[in-house]
């Protein structure tokens, strides 16, 4: 009779005393209520009926000892029973024939799977716990789709879930933890779908798409993953959207040929990389963030395809994208890469990467490196901050930068090493410490339309024999040239230069090529300056001595250096005249406070040297200790000798030298002194082709002298910087009123003086720095106080009076 109740109890009279013989008795569609109690029993259950626990779940355990539990040749629905096999050889349920219903069950065994559905039988499974340390939890090979919702798999032997041959499942809801292989692993022609589902502590990748398997995975996240979190290696196809990949080893890996798309994917703290694609593959991203892993965020290798859009990276321990090895390429749209401890994008060794709309924001070395006969192309980028250079190009790497904004870089703006050619047009090298852009070692390039502006050297610096062709660009408010060409015979065509307002006039030529310097051809006109010296001992001041006679203050430091000019100038006459030259030293120690315009003596002491033709370049690379001192035996000489090689030919300025010899008061070893012995040596072994400046206080250098015997023979001159007096403090506001197109009325003037008159000339005294934040703050209460007007003059708007002097502290307070 349809829906006949039978009922099983291990002790109520009247009622079966087990399964089996209800189950003898029972008709298609019959329900059988199972009372508490332990069933030792292996059933083969051939009619489709319904089996539930009277009391609900964890009241009725059925167990065999040999054998299977459950063995379904027919739909069965299961209820509230907790189903385990203590046979290593035989799974807790299988479904043969027919899709059975699973709820609220617990599913254990100790053998080599807990559940299989298999041949012509499916399972849908829902709120039911799958347990079995010594397997897999769930195996499906039948090619009826089976269904898995709001399941737990906890404590696999192997993996939680495989869907292996034909199998087809549907994943909802589960929760995956502690297995000893894959969360879900799929291959051969296997199809899975799986959604909001979490899997943590898988000790192989936690979702493994092998051989043919297809696969559609969406909000599936993956936790503490000892192997990667999804591994996709096959033939068939692979979707994943708004997934996530938290503390895996990698955050996914496509290989063997793979074709797989990620929407929305997220990968934090991988522990290696946060995407690679290798072996072929073909990788399509959109909208992609990678975060905190400690290798690359991304990395394409091994003739690999990807297509991102949207891609978001920060890696703080390794690059932001690498493309490597040849035929392996890439296309990035709108990729933002922020805090990489590398370079932010590498392409080398022959692979190719076109970007579009990029963005990079801080990154430990280059902002963009093409190497190794490596091909780039980005079309519209924004770099800001790079540690080293922003656009890097060398050992035969060819790059097309379009539209491209580099801003900030601590080395070269631009960097074209050996061998690197760059076709640059539409774009800008702005207040890089270094070049605008250096072209060098057999590198060449084609500049058009671009501007190189406010960098801490040269705008364009050439120092190859290769072609370079300047055309229409401007270069403007750099420390150095606007344009200089280091050698004779290098190719050099410039075009419609516009060149205003750079520290030195265009060169030409080095002073060691005869000192002769001209504009560039189409140049605008420099600011009006003394001519530059010729060496031979006339009166003329060159421009660089002219400028550092036009500082403000500093009389004595002017006197010390116009002396050790005139020594250089007398020694190269004798040099000339056959005669011996007297030993000198040209390595100076700066003593003083700070903001007393030590880094800006040291730069035009290394330009003066370099008209001269004491130094090839006179370029200064400015240095401190954490530019130095690594926290790593051996680490330390090998970053001093980098800072040291890029100083040949210039000045290195170290800045409060005298940290490096100052003692922590720890037990570890002193990575400081590390740094000044292997600056002694360098010093030594390259005396004729730099300038070592070291700066600091006054006491502190003296002690830091007094460190290494070597360091007082070799810093034989030291030049004491004094305080700025209160006039020389007014004056440097004035200088920043008359740039910056404002006026300082009288009034206000003879304020300042006071104020600086009795502002204590302590530790805290800024000098140039106090007058510079002072004028700032000046400009900041003027316009808070003309904002309240409509009516203002463009007199009012230049002018700058007592009013705006409201923020004075008493005295003995300086302003901050």
């Amino acid at each position: 009779m349809t829906g006949q109740l039978i009922s099983v109890s291990a002790v109520e009279p009247g009622q079966h005393r087990s399964l089996a013989g209800a189950l003898a008795t029972a008709p298609d569609g019959a329900v059988i209520s199972v009372g508490p109690g332990r069933y030792a029993e292996a059933l083969v259950i051939t009619r489709q009926v319904t089996i539930t626990a009277e009391d609900g779940p964890g009241t009725v355990e059925i167990v065999a000892e040999s054998g299977t539990p459950l063995n379904l040749l027919a739909p069965v629905t299961l209820s509230g029973l907790t189903i385990r096999s203590q046979d290593q050889e035989a799974p807790a349920l299988i479904s043969q024939e027919g899709r059975s219903t699973i709820t609220e069950c617990e599913i254990g065994a100790q053998g080599w799977a807990a559940l299989v559905a298999h041949e012509r039988g499916a399972v849908n499974v829902a709120d039911s716990r799958v347990t079995n340390p010594g397997g897999a939890g769930v195996v499906i090979t039948a090619s009826v789709r089976s269904q898995l919702r709001q399941c737990r798999f906890e404590d696999l032997g192997t993996s939680a879930v495989v869907v292996a041959q034909r199998g087809r499942l549907s994943v909802s809801g589960c929760h995956i933890a502690r297995v000893a292989g894959n969360g879900v692993c799929l291959n051969g022609d296997a199809s899975v779908a799986v959604t909001d589902t979490v899997i943590a502590g898988a000790a192989k990748p936690a979702v493994a798409v092998e051989e043919g398997a297809n696969a559609d995975l969406r909000r599936v996240t993956v936790r503490e993953s000892e192997g990667v979190g999804f591994y996709l290696a096959t033939t068939g196809s692979v979707s994943v959207e708004d997934c996530q990949a938290e503390r895996a080893a990698e955050g996914l890996l496509v290989s063997q040929r793979t074709t797989a798309t990620l929407n929305q994917f997220r990968v934090s703290h991988a522990r290696e990389h946060g995407l690679r694609a290798t072996g072929q593959s073909t990788l399509t991203v959109r909208g992609c963030v990678v975060t905190d892993v400690g290798g690359a965020g991304v990395l394409l290798t091994d003739g690999s395809t990807l297509d991102a859009e949207e891609l978001v990276v920060s890696t703080p321990a390794g690059a932001g994208v690498t493309v490597h090895a040849e035929g392996t390429t890439a296309s990035l749209t709108r990729l933002r890469v922020r805090d990489s401890g590398g370079n932010a994008v590498e392409v080398v060794e022959g692979a190719t990467a076109e970007l579009t709309r990029m963005e990079v924001e801080r990154c430990g070395a280059a902002a963009v490196l093409v190497a190794e006969n490596a091909k780039v192309g980005v079309d519209g980028g924004s770099v800001q901050g790079a540690r080293t250079s922003g656009l890097a190009v060398t050992k035969g790497g060819t790059a097309a930068f379009t539209g491209c904004d580099v801003y900030g870089s601590g080395g070269d703006g631009v960097f074209v090493g050996k061998g690197g050619r760059v076709v640059m047009s539409g774009s800008r090298s702005r207040g890089s410490g270094g070049h605008g852009v250096q072209v060098t070692a057999e590198g060449s390039a084609e500049l058009a339309g671009c501007e190189f502006a406010d960098n801490g050297s040269d705008g364009v610096h050439v120092q190859t024999a290769e072609p370079v062709t300047v055309r229409d660009c401007v270069t403007r408010g750099n420390t150095g040239a606007g344009l200089r060409r280091l050698l004779a015979d290098a190719q050099l065509t410039v075009t419609a230069l516009t060149s205003e307002r750079n520290g030195f006039p265009d060169a030409y030529l080095t002073a060691g090529e005869g000192g002769a310097t001209a504009p560039a051809p189409g140049a605008a006109s420099q600011p009006a300056r003394a001519q530059a010296g010729n060496g031979n001992g006339d009166d003329s001041l060159s421009a660089p001595l002219a400028e550092l006679h036009g500082l403000v203050g500093l009389e004595g430091v002017k006197r010390d250096v116009t002396g050790l000019v005139n020594l250089n100038r007398m020694a190269k006459r004798r040099q000339e005249a056959g005669l011996s030259v007297p030993p000198m030293s040209r390595h100076l120690v700066f003593a003083g406070a700070p903001g007393t315009g030590k880094t800006t003596v040291g730069r035009l002491y290394g330009a003066i040297l370099a008209e001269l033709g004491v130094l090839t370049s006179g370029h200064l690379v400015e240095v401190a200790r954490a530019d130095l001192v690594a926290q790593i035996i051996g680490g330390t000489a090998i970053k001093t000798t980098e800072a040291f090689t890029k100083a040949l030919g210039g000045v290195l300025f170290i800045d409060e030298a005298y940290t490096l010899s100052a003692q922590s008061g720890g037990t570890g070893p002193d990575f400081g002194r590390e740094a000044i012995d292997t600056i002694v040596k360098l010093m030594e072994d390259h005396r004729s082709e730099v300038v070592v400046i070291v700066a600091g206080y006054s006491k502190e250098m003296r002690e830091f002298l007094a460190s290494n015997p070597g360091l007082e023979s070799r810093f034989t001159r030291t030049i004491e910087f004094e305080n700025y007096n209160a006039d020389e403090m007014v004056t440097i506001i004035r200088q920043q009123c008359e740039r910056h197109d404002y006026q300082l009325d009288h009034d206000a003037a003879v304020m300042l003086r006071d104020y600086f008159e009795v502002l204590p000339k302590d530790a805290t005294f800024g000098n140039g720095r106090t007058a510079r934040k002072t004028f700032e703050h000046m400009v900041d209460r003027q316009a808070s106080r003309l904002a309240v007007t409509s009516d203002a003059s463009t007199s009012d708007l230049t002018k700058l009076t007592v009013a705006d002097l409201d923020f004075l502290k008493p005295a003995g307070q300086p302003v901050t």
